[in-house]
């Protein structure tokens, strides 16, 4: 009997040493769970999902029209369709109905303009001849013109593109102060000024006026570009009476009284 409940307690015994070798149910790894479907990427209206990106295919440069069309470097995305690029004050306005006054570059012939949008002007170049001589398609900037705004931004900005004034004609001055047509003399701050080429006045030039793009000069102060854009701020465009004979330069604008 007694080695009967012997054998009992080992088999007991035993059985309980087995139960310490299994592993934990909490050590099982959990059974595979699929990932949630991926996060669909919402667009706004007027947009489509191109590549992973909302694009407005209407006036994407890099979605035009649909997403395989991308425009090149010298087109803009218009309606839909890609287009050349900055042709014009007009087009600039078409592709962003936002864009402010200021220059522009034309992609296709690298010609500079700048647009007046509100003014519904545009201006292509600021040049110089003689103050009293029509030149087809240009206008004599006047003193007045030249103390608003838009057109001493459109001057310093031209004139900076530029390099200085190129000549509309050759001749030979007999007196180089810049007049405006009534033969005003101009004043930029407090002195007049005068045709200059490098770092040399250009007064009573002969044999003529032919080696541009010329700069200005006040004095001893060349106005070497570029020319800040505050420029007239600190020197304000006055007129004064005293040099002009007939033959002295003028400054010239060519613009035209549209965007296209």
């Amino acid at each position: 009997m007694i080695v009967g409940m012997r054998s009992l307690w080992m088999a007991v015994a035993l059985f309980a040493c087995g139960d310490v070798q299994k592993v934990p149910d909490a050590a099982m790894p959990d059974a595979y769970q699929p990932d949630g479907p991926p996060m669909q990427l919402t667009c706004g209206a007027g947009e489509m999902n191109c590549n992973g990106t909302c694009a407005n295919l209407m006036s994407s440069e890099l979605y035009c029209g649909n997403c395989m069309t991308q425009c090149s470097p010298t087109q803009g995305c218009l309606a839909g369709s890609c287009v050349p690029a900055n042709t014009s004050c007009a087009r600039v306005r078409e592709l962003d109905p936002a864009a402010p006054n200021g220059l522009y570059r034309n992609p296709n012939n690298g010609n500079s303009y700048f647009c007046d949008f509100e003014g519904n002007t545009t201006y292509e170049q600021v040049a110089m001849g003689i103050f009293t001589t029509a030149y087809f398609n240009y206008t004599a900037i006047t003193i007045a013109e030249l103390q608003t705004p838009v057109a001493q931004a459109a001057f310093i900005a031209l004139y900076n593109a530029q390099g200085g004034l190129p000549a509309l004609s050759n001749w030979t001055s007999t007196n180089c102060c810049f007049a405006q047509p009534d033969g005003t003399d101009f004043k930029f701050g407090d002195t007049i000024i005068y045709p200059a080429n490098g770092n040399t006045v250009q007064c009573n030039q002969s044999p003529s006026y032919n080696s541009p793009p010329y700069i200005l000069n006040r004095g001893a102060n060349f106005l070497t570009v570029p020319l800040p854009n505050d420029y007239f701020t600190a020197n304000p465009v006055t007129g004064f009476n005293q040099c002009s004979e007939g033959s002295n330069p003028g400054l010239f604008f060519r613009k035209r009284n549209n965007l296209n």
